[in-house]
């Protein structure tokens, strides 16, 4: 043994110390164990062999919704779902007693809000030093996100293999794995042989479908879009099977997509040219037979002409017709060439005309010295003049709708003024003669110019180009004598094209304006003018009126609706504000158009606008940049080599279905992209950043209302309430206001709390009756639905009911009041009204549905 040691104790009486130090060191464990407990986010609870708490750390607590002075005497079971709570004597008790621990899922009710908690629970058994069981140690973890996020992902992976599966057109899905995961119906005539099909290997699918070396390529392509992302767009394809004595031919693509799972797979899109194949062929053939007939027919009406030439001179006149016929009929087919021409031209002009009037537009901005100034106002005039012919052109071959606009008289005859002073054969005069206070009309401002041009240059011929022409503007008002009946009593504005021409006799004014007839000399008239006139007056909701006698000239009237501006100069002014207070600067926008230099001068213009602007020259560059940077509208072309702006929008749909976007064009017809904005061209940079700056307001509206609509559901109390405010929604659907006839009271869970009123705006003040009371509310009160004053609550006087009642008819947006009101009796009356405004057309509120809910509690009692 050592002896003692003048610095310390000796070894032998050093033992007991290290002992004490051991004991110490434990109870400083336990303290810190006791702290993490009392700090960490998971469940501890701590419960004698009998099942009850002991301990229950304040995590616990909050997830059961109890405090710490009610933990005593309760079992942690008591908080389980009714349903699982005999699990624990069952099932987890005995496991925990025989293995030391029982680890699963479990669900809990929170005592506090009654929401249904998803756990992850493990209960472990405490022994003492004999091994017997003192006590349970459970530790649970909330994963009720988690096991959301779970069923949202197993539910969008179901739809996404659902809409394939079910699509009639031959569509297929191979995943990552690189097997076949889901085939639609329109692909099962491809897949019949193949058993099993989805889940199998694709490559050994298509060497089942296909022979060598056919089969490797096509596996490649898969194999390369899979990794790279690239799409693939295969020409037609003809191959013969090698699983049956076939030869087919397939028109078909591939690209990469994002599966809902965060994975690639490749979607295949093809189409079956087998069967349009064999229809040429026979269609060959039949041409070929159709010719053959054709010139055996050539050579029977050649041995004919002779005998027909002495035929009877009653057919004289069927002959006539039939020359008049053949050249209508050449006049259609050069109006039909003409539309060819003017589509195929219309786009690259008016992208010509686009970057002009962009350009234009910039160095105004830009410029300040008053001699550019003046050049570029010269200049921009000129470029609106040219994209003015394009819509004309368009407009004469039938390839632009009609689109009614509030059109100044005035403005429009001073747009074409010069045309008809210039453009009358000879020495005509024209004089002009309008209304200093003339109101606007409603036609479409290119049509409407168009038809005048054509008056005018009918006129100028009648003349032969020697008179004078007078065209007048004026107000027509209904109460005019001989107003027109086709304006059903609306004010109108008449448009009169005078001149003092040779007049029309009665035979041609009954015919003058059927399509192809003329009295002009052949090459100088088509037939189609006036007749085209008519066909816009008509169109436009108006009227049209030809006076003349020979030899005293002719009266061409035009008499078209009257247009009120006020409104819609009011809505203008506010959109104006609206985008004014709603700009932000550096908002993102990614601008997609093959045309360099147009998208180079629309990129300046929007960056003067306080635009951050990204620029694509087509739809793949497009895709690949909105994989790295984030923007707020998508702005394309829609006329574009390879992806066209329209297959481009659907892309992006298929990622973000809620992204803005907006389609350029420059034909007259819109995109067959329906619902999506589209801006016609040629436009200015200010055209363009309003259309932006409109589309990006109107996105934060909907989600302003949107999280207003969340937040009222939240706050609703009873379950009537609720229902009837879930029904709402359900029929309400992208409406603002649901239509009526969709209401249904079934679906309301208490429809004797159900009130509803008609609404009549027009009356002042706005009037209200009740068609439908509920069977409780008119017990309580002893009311009937006529003359209705429905006093719901102890402070609900007639004015603040009549108030909230006004609030979601004038609104359109539903009404919410909760209140708790002592009646000094020992009870608390709860009163709860939910209003919802509802639509006969969808457009006004005429009717509102509420549900009125008052109980009375003993005081304490009303949670």
């Amino acid at each position: 043994m050592v002896g003692p040691d003048e610095n310390g104790p000796t070894a032998a009486n050093a033992a007991p110390a290290r002992r004490g130090s051991s004991i110490d060191r434990v109870a400083s464990a336990q303290t810190a164990l006791m702290e993490v407990a009392e700090f960490t986010g998971d469940l501890i609870g701590l419960c004698d062999d009998q099942g009850r708490l002991e301990y229950l750390n304040p995590a616990g607590q909050q997830l059961v919704g109890i405090d710490s002075a009610d933990i005593f005497p309760v079992r942690l079971t008591d908080y389980l779902v009714p349903e699982q709570q005999h699990l624990i004597d069952e099932v987890v008790v005995p496991i925990a007693r025989e293995t030391g621990v029982w680890e699963g899922e479990m669900q809990l009710a929170n005592a506090r809000t009654g929401d249904v908690v998803d756990v992850q629970r493990s209960t472990y058994a405490r022994r003492d030093d004999s091994g017997n069981v003192t006590g349970f140690v459970t530790v649970m973890r909330d994963i009720t996100r988690q096991k959301a996020q779970e069923r949202r992902l197993r539910r969008q992976v179901a739809t996404f293999e659902t809409l394939i599966a079910s699509n009639p057109f031959g569509v297929y899905l191979v995943d990552s794995d690189f097997r076949l995961r889901v085939a639609s119906k329109g692909a099962e005539k491809v897949f019949a042989n193949i058993v099993p099909l989805i889940g199998r290997d694709f490559a050994e699918v298509i060497r089942l479908l296909w022979p060598e070396p056919f089969a490797t390529e096509f596996i490649g392509h898969f194999r390369q879009t899979l990794e790279t992302g690239l799409p693939y767009a295969a020409p037609d394809t003809t191959e013969r099977r090698a699983d049956i004595p076939t030869t087919e031919s397939y028109d078909w693509r591939i690209e990469r997509v994002l599966l809902p799972d965060d994975t690639h797979g490749v979607v295949c899109y093809f189409y079956d040219l087998t069967e349009r194949e064999q229809w040429t062929r026979l269609l060959a053939e039949r041409e070929e037979q159709l010719r053959i007939l054709t010139d055996d027919l050539e050579r029977r009406v050649r041995a004919r002409t002779s005998s027909l030439n002495q035929a009877n001179d009653r057919l004289a006149s069927e002959v006539e017709r039939r020359e008049a016929i053949q050249s209508a009929y050449l006049q259609s087919q050069k109006l039909e060439a003409l539309g060819q021409l003017t589509s195929g031209i219309a786009h690259d002009f008016n992208n010509v005309l686009g970057a002009v009037i962009g350009g234009f537009t910039i160095i105004e901005n830009r410029a300040t010295d008053p001699r550019i100034q003046q050049i570029v106002a010269m200049g921009l005039s000129a470029a609106k003049r040219g994209a003015s012919l394009v819509r004309q052109l368009l407009a004469f071959a039938r390839l632009e709708d009609v689109v009614p606009q509030v059109v100044d008289m005035a403005a429009a005859l001073n747009e074409i003024s010069d045309l008809i002073q210039h453009g009358g054969r000879g020495r005509m005069t024209v004089t002009f003669d309008c209304d200093d206070d003339g109101w606007p009309v409603l036609a479409d401002p290119a049509q409407l110019q168009s038809a005048l041009l054509n008056l005018a240059h009918n006129a100028s011929d009648a003349m032969d180009g020697k008179g004078h022409l007078t065209i007048r503007v004026c107000n027509a008002p209904a109460s005019t004598t001989g107003h027109p009946p086709e304006l059903d009593g609306r004010d109108a504005v008449r448009i009169d094209v005078v001149d003092d021409g040779p007049g029309i006799d009665g035979a041609t004014l009954q015919r003058i304006t059927e399509p192809f007839f003329t009295t002009k000399a052949p090459g100088r008239g088509t037939g189609l003018g006036l007749a085209m006139v008519k066909r816009f007056i008509e169109q436009s909701g108006g009227a049209l009126r030809i006076e003349s006698m020979v030899g005293e000239g002719s009266t061409f009237s035009l008499f078209l609706p009257r247009a009120s501006i006020e409104g819609e100069a009011a809505a203008v002014g506010e959109d104006r504000t609206e985008l004014e207070q709603s700009a932000r600067p550096f908002e993102t926008v990614l601008l997609v158009d093959d045309d360099e230099e147009l998208c180079g001068i629309l990129a300046a213009g929007l960056s003067d606008g306080g635009f951050d602007v990204l620029t694509a020259p087509d739809g793949p560059a497009a895709l690949q940049l909105l994989k790295t940077r984030s923007v707020d509208i998508l702005v394309t072309d829609v006329d574009m080599p390879g992806m066209s702006g329209v297959e481009l929008v659907r892309d992006v749909r298929a990622i973000r279905h809620d992204k803005a976007c907006l389609l350029m064009t420059g034909h007259g017809k819109d995109s067959d992209a329906p619902g999506e904005e589209v801006l016609h061209k040629p436009f200015d940079a200010l055209q363009l950043q309003a259309r932006i700056r409109h589309m990006l307001v109107e996105r934060e509206r909907q989600a302003i209302e949107a999280e207003r609509i969340a937040r009222l559901a939240l706050r609703l109390r009873s379950t009537c309430a609720t229902t009837l405010f879930e029904h709402w929604l359900a029929v309400r659907e992208t409406r603002s206001i649901p239509l009526f006839d969709r209401f249904d009271l079934a679906s309301c869970t208490e429809p004797h709390r159900i009130v509803v009123a008609e609404v009549d705006l027009g009356k002042v003040p706005i009037d209200f009756t009740f068609t439908l009371i509920g069977d409780s509310l008119r017990e309580r009160y002893g009311k009937t639905a006529a003359g209705l004053e429905l006093l719901v609550s102890g402070n609900d006087t007639p004015a603040a009911r009549e108030a909230a009642y006004r609030r979601c008819a004038l609104t359109a947006r539903p009404s919410y009041e909760f209140a708790r009101i002592d009646l000094g009796n020992g009870l608390v009356e709860s009163f709860e009204r939910l209003l919802l405004p509802f639509s006969s057309d969808g457009m006004t509120v005429d009717r509102i549905v509420g549900a009125v809910i008052i109980d009375q509690l003993p005081a304490g009692d009303e949670e």
